[in-house]
């Protein structure tokens, strides 16, 4: 049911909004390791399960040609709206399957996206797509979330993590590849040239809005909302009011931190030898 919420066009305009966007530190660590591992100029890039194309955007400025590739209809028609690059080309594909020929891609992107494929098929594609010394990135933002804001971040951090840990019952296999950090994500990358970080901390200013705009992108509350709206919406509500008795009034729309660690697997495919 998760892969179909992805198609819905209210869920795609919710997460395009209210979503976290792709890390600069984690760009700025694969755009190293490319020209680490290939040098310059950056050519093909292919951003697999791009969604509404945040990460395809970040990418462009920095290849000749930039491919975002989706499984939903809805979520590439928000992409299309927000993009102006003309070195963007979005399609609608599986990120198993691509309609891509063998060794002609210098990276492959995931951004928030991996631990939704069918890893192992994934990893096959990409191995198949991808140049001999071509680049996989592999990243996400983790389950380690932490608010600062005066004297209340303590009891802010955990009104916000018991809420995510209240709905991540409706999708615990996805989970389970962020809770290992993309440790189970690295440990199928088949290239032997690989290395992960998951200590990439991003620091985002937000409001209580912010924090309940994304929790309503994310999508173990897209399925709560699915399987029993009434309650989800009253649970949404219940959480705007622990920020709103923590923070009082005044607070209640200052700007905050939130502290987010990230995690980025790299891999490079083995270069053919004369």
């Amino acid at each position: 049911m998760a892969a179909e919420l992805f198609k819905n066009k209210e869920f795609s305009e919710v997460y395009n909004k209210h979503m976290i966007p792709m890390s600069s530190k984690v760009v700025d660590l694969i755009l190293t390791y490319v020209e680490d591992k290939m040098g310059k100029p950056f050519k093909l890039a292919v951003d697999v399960g791009c969604g509404t194309g945040n990460s395809t955007r970040k990418l462009a400025a920095h290849f000749q040609e930039v491919i975002g590739a989706d499984t939903s209809e809805s979520q590439l028609n928000v992409a299309r709206s927000c993009t102006s690059e003309n070195n963007i080309t979005y399609i609608l594909s599986p990120s198993e399957s691509l309609p891509l020929e063998d060794n002609s891609v210098d990276i492959i992107n995931a951004s928030l996206a991996v631990h939704w494929f069918d890893v192992e098929k994934f990893m096959q594609e990409a191995a198949r797509v991808l140049k001999p010394g071509g680049c996989l990135a592999l990243s996400s933002w983790l389950l380690k979330t932490e608010i600062y804001y005066k004297d209340h971040s303590e009891t802010l951090t955990n009104i916000f993590n018991e809420a995510v840990r209240h709905i991540s019952k409706y999708s615990v296999k996805i989970l389970e590849h962020l809770k290992s950090e993309y440790e189970t994500i690295f440990e199928a990358v088949p290239f032997s040239d690989k290395e992960r970080i998951n200590d990439i901390l991003e620091i985002y200013p937000v409001t209580v809005t912010d924090l309940l705009g994304l929790i309503q992108a994310l999508y173990i509350y897209q399925e709560f909302l699915e399987e029993d709206r009434k309650e989800a919406l009253m649970f949404l509500q219940n959480v705007d009011k622990r920020f709103l008795d923590v923070l009082g009034e005044n607070d209640f729309h200052a700007t905050m931190e939130v502290h987010l660690k990230h995690a980025c697997v790299l891999a490079c495919k083995p270069k053919l030898h004369a």
